[in-house]
C-alpha cells in the first residue's frame, strides 16, 4: 500500500494538523495516520477526511485502491 501524499499535501496547504483532522473527523491520531499512511484499510474513515478536506474521494483516494 501506498501512503497518500495527497492528504498530507492538502493538510499543509489548509494548515490542518493531524490532530485538528482528528477533532474535525472524531477518528483518533493514531487511526488517522494509519489510514494516511496506508497502514489500515477504512473507507468510511478515508470519506470522512475526504470531507474534512473539503474534496472529492475519488481526487485524494483514487489512486490507493
Amino acid at each position: 500500500m501506498i501512503p497518500n501524499k495527497k492528504v498530507k499535501i492538502l493538510m499543509i496547504r489548509q494548515d490542518v494538523t493531524i490532530t485538528e483532522l482528528s477533532k474535525l473527523t472524531g477518528y483518533s491520531r493514531p487511526h488517522l495516520s494509519g489510514i494516511i499512511n496506508g497502514r489500515y484499510e477504512s473507507e468510511r474513515a478515508k470519506k470522512v477526511i475526504s470531507l474534512a478536506l473539503n474534496k472529492d474521494f475519488k481526487e485524494i483516494w483514487d489512486n490507493t485502491k
